[in-house]
Parts: structure tokens; C-alpha cells; sequence
């Protein structure tokens, strides 16, 4: 049989190879060779590698074909079924769809997962799986053109899907997207993926480089992939995956959140307490406690509400978070943070610190001054005249008249 044969061509070949297989070896070759150099010129008709059903359209089913080329050259009609042949397009497509669905889910199930371990657990086997029948779905094709799936009945139909989604684009909105949503689109997903991954497995500190070698990488698959249509089978299922993930951690970044993944470039995992509302100031959330005494020496002290209830506020930047413990005494302040310099690579290598990052002003007491006294009046001195005389004075008394 000849190998240069690709596609549904060489399909219909092994289907007619297969028709005939009870003829003798020799003859069998000698058939072949004839019907190799047919199919060719035939193919050479259609504008592009023809499908299987153009083929059909063409030639007749491969038994219709087979039986022909018995008539013609007065072999007998068949004694033995024919043997069985496995349309490559099938198996390749049916491995491509478990790459593609599978494999995903099992990494969104790590997005979401809301622990370090179980996401580590789930990104493995969701990979492996994808890679493996990604592999098997390669292999699936024996060398054939990767359009043979088209022409199967699932294949097909897929397309026209595809075709009849694509058609509802704006023709000028679809060369953008082509020209420069999908170079952009390359970029996206390896960045994200490669960043997300040592993210997941707490390395932040390589984050940044593997995300701009995760980009690299990504757009030389996608142009790879251009190149040579088996890639496909890998590019797609890691399309899906990026399709989940991008939005996913976009959207953490943007809302200062964690999806299960990782929290403020920490691995995040359960912690024993739940977070409350806390402590607001000009609608903005308080995340610690600085007190001062009033030499202006830092200080620890506890505090309560009105109620005598303990005040707790939620912060998510202690050892306490990273570790998913609950070590310290909730309204104690301040609370121990991470430095900002501090490289933090396991839950085991975490230090903090409640020194305040600010030295506040200098506080003046000012002792209040009393107000001015009014002043005391002096009481005036009654002075008696002396007697005119050396006798005593005498006292006259007047009586109301009656």
C-alpha cells in the first residue's frame, strides 16, 4: 500500500485492502498497486485532500468499489468477511474529547479545591490524564492527517457547529479576533498557567519568571501547532483549562481574594476561626492595632466593646493564615504580620513581627488652668464717732406713734 496516500484517502484504501483480503498475496499487491494509483489521480480532482464522503460520492462505499474490481478482473465473489477496519478519525476524536473534558475538570476541581494538598493532588491527576490521551488520541491516527475525523459522523457534525457559531461573528470583529485577540490569547494563558502552577505549590518567589517562560512557551506551541494539526490535541484540552483558570485568577487579583489557590501570594488553607466583618474607618476594613502609652512607648492591651464582647478584626497577613492555625489571642493588639520583605516558601518558614511601621507623632498633654478667681471684697470698718464730752452718749429711742 502506499504510504504517501494521507487522510480519507488512504482510509478508503485500507477499507478496499480490507474488502479483498481474501484474495491471494500476490494478486492482493498487484490490486492495490492499481487502486493506489486510481485513488491518486482521483484525490488530484478535488480542490484540496477530498473527504470520506466526497470519496463515496465518487467511487461508491470501499465494498461496492472492491466488488468492481473482482467483476472486472473475474476473481470470485468474497468467501471470507471482510476484516474489520477501525476508522482512525474515531478513535483519535473520542481520545481528543476525554483530553478535553476530563482532564480539565480535574484541575478546576484544584482551582477551587480551598487546600494546598488537595489542589496539588487534583492538578496531577488532571494533567496526567490530559497528556495521556491527548498521547493516545496522536496515536489513535497512525500517521494520518488529523481532518480524518471530520469524517466521522460526530466529527462532522462538530464542525458544522463550529462553522455555524463562527459565522454569527461580524467578519471585521472575527479578523480582530484572529489578528490580535489570539496572539494575545497565547500570551494569557502561559503566563496564568505557569504563574498559577508555582503559585499552587507555594513558590511565589519564581512566580513572575515562570509566568513570562509559561508566555514563551505558549505561543511557541500555538505557532507550532499551526504547523503540524496533531498538536491540536494537546493545545485544545490546555485551551479548556486556560478557559477555567484565566477568568478565575483574574478575578482573585482583582478582588484581593483567594479562589483556593493562594491568598495575598501565600498559600492559603483553612483556618480554625472564621473571619468576621472586623473594624472600618472611612469605609476603609482596619487590619491591626497600633497602641501607644503616653511616653509614647508601644504598647499591648486587650480590647472589648461596649457589651464587654472581645474585638477581633480579620487579617489574613499573619503566620497564623499561612499555617491555618489560631495561635494568638483574637482581640489582643497589635497582631503579628508578615514583613514585606520576608520570603516565605512553607507554612514552616513564617516569621512576623508587631513592631508598628510608623513612628507616630509626639503627643503634648496640656494641664488644664483653672480660671481666674474674682476678688474677695474687703468688708468696710464702722467708725464711731467720739462723744463730744468726756460723758457717756446717750441713746434715744424713737417709738411708733400708736
Amino acid at each position: 500500500m502506499n504510504s504517501t496516500l494521507t487522510g480519507a484517502v488512504a482510509t478508503y484504501l485500507a477499507q478496499v485492502r480490507a474488502e479483498l483480503s481474501d484474495l491471494p498475496p500476490g494478486e492482493l499487491a498487484d490490486v492495490l498497486d492499481d487502486v493506489t494509483g486510481h485513488l491518486t489521480e482521483v484525490a488530484a480532482e478535488f480542490d484540496g485532500e477530498p473527504s470520506s464522503a466526497a470519496l463515496q460520492e465518487r467511487l461508491g462505499t470501499p465494498r461496492q468499489y472492491a466488488d468492481e474490481l473482482r467483476n472486472a478482473a473475474g476473481y470470485p465473489p468474497r468467501t471470507a468477511p471482510a476484516a474489520t477496519v477501525k476508522h482512525p478519525g474515531k478513535a483519535a476524536l473520542r481520545w481528543g474529547i476525554i483530553a478535553a473534558t476530563v482532564g480539565p475538570f480535574f484541575v478546576a476541581i484544584a482551582i477551587f479545591a480551598g487546600a494546598e494538598e488537595v489542589g496539588a493532588f487534583f492538578v496531577f491527576i488532571g494533567f496526567a490524564v490530559l497528556f495521556l490521551a491527548a498521547w493516545l488520541g496522536v496515536r489513535a491516527l497512525r500517521g494520518q492527517d488529523p481532518a480524518v475525523v471530520l469524517d466521522t459522523p460526530r466529527g462532522a457534525k462538530g464542525e458544522a457547529l463550529i462553522r455555524d457559531m463562527v459565522a454569527q461573528i461580524p467578519p471585521k470583529l472575527r479578523q480582530e479576533l484572529v489578528t490580535i485577540g489570539q496572539p494575545v490569547w497565547w500570551v494569557l494563558r502561559g503566563a496564568v498557567g505557569a504563574g498559577g502552577f508555582f503559585l499552587l505549590f507555594g513558590a511565589g518567589a519564581v512566580a513572575a519568571v515562570a509566568a513570562i517562560v509559561g508566555a514563551i512557551v505558549s505561543v511557541w506551541i500555538a505557532r507550532r501547532a499551526q504547523q503540524d494539526r496533531r498538536w491540536l490535541w494537546y493545545v485544545v484540552p490546555l485551551n479548556v483549562v486556560a478557559a477555567v483558570a484565566v477568568p478565575a485568577v483574574l478575578s482573585a487579583a482583582y478582588l484581593g481574594a483567594s479562589f483556593g489557590v493562594f491568598s495575598n501570594g501565600y498559600p492559603s488553607s483553612s483556618s480554625s476561626h472564621t473571619p468576621n466583618d472586623g473594624l472600618r474607618l472611612n469605609g476603609m476594613q482596619i487590619t491591626n492595632i497600633y497602641p501607644f502609652d503616653a511616653q509614647g512607648k508601644q504598647t499591648s492591651v486587650l480590647l472589648y466593646d461596649q457589651n464587654g464582647e472581645p474585638i477581633r478584626i480579620d487579617s489574613r497577613e499573619n503566620c497564623d493564615w499561612v499555617q491555618g492555625t489560631n495561635s494568638h489571642i483574637e482581640n489582643q493588639f497589635p497582631y503579628g504580620v508578615i514583613p514585606p520583605d520576608a520570603l516565605v516558601d512553607s507554612a514552616d518558614n513564617c516569621r512576623e513581627t508587631t513592631v508598628a511601621p510608623f513612628t507616630p507623632p509626639p503627643i503634648v498633654f496640656q494641664t488644664p488652668t483653672p480660671p481666674p478667681a474674682s476678688p474677695t471684697p474687703t468688708p468696710s470698718a464702722k467708725v464711731t464717732p467720739p462723744p463730744a464730752s468726756g460723758k457717756p452718749s446717750a441713746t434715744l429711742t424713737v417709738q411708733p406713734s400708736r
